[in-house]
């Protein structure tokens, strides 16, 4: 493996033995514990190490999520290692590629000593990614609760679930590596039960129904998804009518797993898109871009919805901490309130 040699121990570096750990241009890490090593716990041994390239809130997280071995076998952070250890793993990101604090406004809906609990608004990303390395959730997250840096993965520290970025709404984070791994755990085993409001073009027959369908790539637009009878994932949602508007139908949907545009695209499958999706139900769009117009030439109010009309309303999970059944819920924002209130017939 090529890369560049980082000395453990310099008197023996000096003595000509082989001593030191071997860093590839790739992020992999190869280091044999050394005699003067021995007892140190893992953590400050590889932060002392790859200092100043990784920190070390860093590497703890690599280690306590299991990216870094010792031995072949994960370990936690305050492991302490023997002489002639092997200690391998794949680091990946340098240091200052990794997200930043970034002082912004959160609507932080609970806090306790593992979970915070968040409403995110309209427009928001969740994590850095290609495109988006500032101004995201997770930098104003890490200002406001640094020890969030060693949580979970170290590119997107705390975050044990997403939103996409135009929907707005209620989000879990882990505070604690345990608190992660509970949260996780529980999404894994869908016992996690969200809520989201939607607001869908056309006015739906059935007052409730499960939509069992596969999703996957859209084959024509890849980054989109679509349903897919053949090779694609099982995803179950099921939604409940909660206010049949004159051209509009208010439901809240519960999606039973956690596929990537779920909601939208079983909504658009069956007829009744989410309004203002700019990817999904073209037709349906067309349609409301016309109602909207219709009302402005008669001097009608129009809705300020610039984006989809789905909200997280509730999330209920077991309390990483307690094991306590919990229920956190953020109020419909007024884009969508005001979208109602207008097609409901409301006075201008």
């Amino acid at each position: 493996m090529k890369g560049v040699i980082i000395s453990t121990d310099e008197a023996a570096d000096d003595a000509g033995t082989e001593a030191g750990c071997e860093l590839g241009a790739d992020g992999h890490l190869l280091l044999t514990v050394q005699a003067t090593d021995a007892g140190a716990r893992i953590d400050r041994l590889l932060g002392r190490v790859l200092a100043p390239r990784f920190s070390r809130s860093f590497l703890t997280a690599l280690v306590e999520q299991g990216s870094i071995l010792v031995d072949e076998r994960p370990v936690k952070a305050s492991f302490r290692v023997n002489p002639g250890m092997r200690i391998e793993g794949e680091l990946g990101v340098a240091a200052d590629s990794l997200p930043q604090p970034e002082a912004m406004a959160l609507d932080v809906l609970h806090e306790d000593e593992a979970l915070i609990v968040v409403n995110k608004p309209v427009g928001l990303i969740i994590h850095p990614g290609t495109g988006s390395r500032h101004g995201t959730l997770v930098n104003g997250l890490l200002a406001r609760f640094p020890e969030l840096a060693a949580v979970g993965r170290a590119d997107r520290p705390g975050i044990v679930h997403r939103l996409d970025r135009d929907t707005s709404g209620v989000m879990l984070v882990a505070r604690t590596n345990d608190a992660a791994r509970s949260l996780v755990n529980q999404f894994k085993c869908k016992t996690v039960h969200k809520q989201y409001t939607a607001v869908v073009w056309g006015v739906l027959p059935f007052d409730s129904d499960w939509i069992d369908l596969p999703l996957g790539p859209d084959p024509k637009k890849p980054a989109l998804r679509a349903v897919r009878r053949e090779g694609g994932q099982s995803a179950s949602t099921f939604y409940k009518v909660e206010q049949r508007l004159p051209a509009m139908t208010v439901v809240t949907a519960e999606p039973r797993t956690g596929r990537t545009h779920q909601i939208r695209v079983h909504l658009e499958h069956i007829g009744f898109p989410i309004v203002g999706d700019q990817s999904y139900g073209r037709s349906a769009q067309v349609q409301y871009r016309r109602w909207v117009e219709r009302r402005a030439a008669d001097g009608l109010r129009v809705p300020s919805l610039a984006r989809h009309a789905l909200h997280a309303r509730a999330i209920t999970a077991s309390h990483p901490l307690t094991g306590e059944t919990v229920r956190f819920e953020a109020p419909l924002p007024a884009d969508m309130t005001e979208l109602i209130e207008i097609a409901s017939g409301a006075p201008a």
